[in-house]
């Protein structure tokens, strides 16, 4: 959960995921990188932004519908595309610039790259997962020399060093469910989640390859709704799905597992698989190694390696490559008084003063699955590099931009 204030040493005037009183007191633009509970904590509140706020096409919609009193002061951010801002205080007027960089979390999520007045660059990752080959595809990046970073750093932990892809993590799930499901026409697959947003990918994935809608809480198919990648992989109609997430993130017992709006059938035990898509519970894990167990032998409880946040081989990947002069945490555990302590030692093992970084790589084509996006039109710079020499006819598809939604969810 990010534990970070919003305000930046490097751009006063402005703040990025938090809209409490001090953030309104002291910033006049604001910035949003993902619709996450944890990273609005400020928008409830019943008086309008004292400035506008900018955030990407598919976060811009779930604001107007969840937020509409601010509605008027939402601006969205070409994904790609660097957007020139005012920012008018009280003793001067100064200018910034923006890109907006997606970010892999959650539809919608991006990371923010900040240019201010003194030329110094600045990045806000907000919560993101990107593998090596994904990151060097992103033109933006390139030629940048960051001043700071302000990092997602959830997993900066040496003992989370390794994660399986998002996509071999869905996989693995989807045969988990599929088989069950396969297996008697009474059976059901119970979610037990690690938060109450995040599983976006999970719930995209798992309709594509099953065709079967997965059954949410009303207030979360409220959220859902307004998201076009969504549209048809929720339900709130427990009685017609075989897929239930429905329980968010309580616990979940396969022997007491219940579902109000479920068939009769579904509450027998014997017919629940439950699969519990998590990191938190492997530590240690190396690659090769399996990334799905079964948590207890007398009932169908599976445990899979699933994350949307970095692991630390990447974040480590990621500092090497972007060699920032300074890192901030976003996310420092409260409990652990000595963390940042620790994770400053971290960085300084990763970036020693006089080491020599090698920026190769293979490239290869960016993919965020379960993201629906357009070709890109006008004269913008393009956000993806088609330079990677395969030959394969991929020029415009790496050329992306988000889908506008379809005109029902646009007010």
């Amino acid at each position: 959960m990010s534990t970070f204030s919003g305000l930046f040493e490097e751009l006063p005037a402005i703040s990025a995921d938090r809209f409490l009183a001090l953030n309104r007191s002291e910033s006049v633009v604001f910035f949003l990188s993902h619709c996450h509970r944890d990273h609005m904590a400020g928008l409830e509140l019943p008086e309008p932004l004292p400035g506008p706020l900018y955030t990407s096409p598919i976060s811009a919609v779930f604001l107007k519908h969840r937020f509409p009193h601010l509605s008027s002061g939402i601006r969205t951010l070409e994904i790609g595309v660097a957007t020139s801002i005012t920012l008018n205080t009280d003793s001067e007027s100064r200018e910034i610039q923006v890109t907006a960089i997606p970010a892999g979390h959650c539809p919608g999520s991006v990371m923010l790259l900040f240019e201010n007045q003194a030329h110094q660059q600045i990045l806000y990752t907000g919560d993101f997962r990107l593998s090596p080959k994904d990151l060097r595809n992103i033109v933006p990046l390139r030629t940048v020399h960051l001043d700071a970073v302000y990092l997602d750093t959830t997993f900066f932990n040496r003992s989370f060093s390794y994660f399986p892809s998002q996509s071999e993590s869905l996989a693995k799930i989807s045969s988990l469910a599929t088989e069950w499901l396969a297996r008697d026409e009474r059976n059901v697959v119970a979610f037990k989640l690690p938060a109450l947003y995040g599983s976006e990918f999970l719930f995209v994935e798992l309709y594509r390859r099953l065709k079967q809608k997965i059954h949410v809480r009303p207030e979360e198919l409220q959220q859902y709704r307004y998201l076009v990648s969504l549209d048809d992989c929720v339900t709130a109609n427990g009685k017609a799905a075989r897929i239930h997430a429905c329980q968010g993130t309580n616990p979940i017992r396969t022997g007491g597992w219940t579902c109000s709006s479920a068939k009769e059938e579904h509450d027998d035990s014997r017919h629940v698989r439950v699969i519990r898509p998590s990191a938190l519970r492997w530590r240690n894990l190396t690659e090769g190694k399996p990334f799905c167990r079964r948590l207890s032998e007398s009932s169908e409880d599976y445990g899979v390696c699933y994350s949307n946040h970095a692991s630390y081989s990447e974040l480590e990947d990621f500092l090497r490559y972007l060699r920032p002069k300074r890192v901030h945490f976003n996310v420092l555990p409260k409990e652990d008084l000595k963390a940042e302590r620790r994770m400053n030692r971290l960085v300084e093992a990763i970036l020693p003063k006089d080491e020599t970084v090698d920026m190769t790589l293979e490239l290869a084509p960016m993919s965020f699955s379960g993201i629906v996006y357009r070709k890109s039109v006008g004269k913008s710079k393009p956000l993806l590099s088609d330079d990677d020499g395969s030959g394969s006819g991929q020029e415009d598809e790496e050329r992306l931009t988000m889908l506008p939604l379809p005109k029902r969810m646009r007010s």
